[in-house]
């Protein structure tokens, strides 16, 4: 029986790398994608040569084609996407440049959606005719998006981010609609990530568990997503926000 294959199109900062290496712990087959080729270099020498590499945009309509192509070469078959979106920089509503905002949202959302178009239709082409309502509960594929906490909440100077982020969000809910009849899934991971915390140490007094999702965290989420024993958790999101959502006022530490 063929290993999964996880095509991985994005890093991050060090949850890719995290990712990475999970789904080789569980015996998948990954293609890591990314237009960073320091931080390529960097996952061959932590995760070793196990995982495949390419040096590409993960948002346009080329360089999804590409990894695409790189992943049919190399392992004949896609079983699961996951996208790690970058975040803008900060900024704030009233201070936009207009035209930077529509880039960015244009980008992000594009990505989301080409992302989707593009690996499915290999998912398809792919897929074995099942011979029993058994089998064709199971899935043919899945997509997880590893989005930022500005889903859900905002934050000040970070309008950017919450506008693109919630809009990939709505990309993911609405094609999960659409593909659940073809036995594939679309979710989202959304966490509150490190990057955050190192920036805006104010936000540990609003977080109960006092500190930022690990990659570890958001990795193991992701395998979990990607499980066939879960085919039936479509159009979802797993917050991995430490109980933020849930508190009211601030939270005390004792190390505080």
């Amino acid at each position: 029986m063929e290993k999964p294959v996880t095509v991985l199109l994005g890093l991050g900062q060090t949850v890719g790398e995290a990712i990475a290496r999970r789904m080789l712990d569980d015996g998948q087959e990954v293609l890591a994608v990314d237009p960073s080729q320091s931080l390529l270099d960097e996952l061959r020498k932590t995760a070793g040569p196990k995982v495949a590499h390419l040096h590409g945009a993960v948002h346009t309509r080329l360089g999804l084609r590409n990894a695409l192509s790189a992943a049919m070469e190399t392992f004949r078959r896609v079983d699961h996407v996951i996208a790690i979106p970058d975040l803008p920089d900060g900024d704030k509503v009233l201070d936009l440049d207009i035209g930077s905002f529509e880039a960015n949202l244009t980008r992000a959302v594009r990505g989301a959606v080409e992302t989707i178009r593009i690996f499915t239709s290999a998912m398809v082409e792919h897929r074995e005719d099942p011979g029993s309502t058994l089998e064709r509960s199971r899935q043919v594929g899945s997509f997880t998006f590893v989005l930022s906490l500005g889903v859900h909440l905002s934050q000040p100077g970070t309008f950017t981010e919450s506008v693109t982020q919630h809009a990939i969000f709505g990309a993911v809910k609405a094609a999960s609609v659409e593909l659940a009849e073809l036995g594939i899934r679309v979710n989202a991971v959304i966490a509150l990530r490190p990057r955050t915390e190192q920036q805006e140490n104010w936000l540990k007094s609003r977080t109960p568990s006092g500190r930022p999702a690990m990659a570890e965290e958001i990795a193991e989420t992701a395998l979990f997503l990607s499980r066939p024993e879960v085919a039936i958790m479509t159009g979802q999101a797993v917050v991995l926000d430490g109980g933020r959502q849930r508190l009211s006022g601030l939270a005390i530490h004792q190390d505080d």
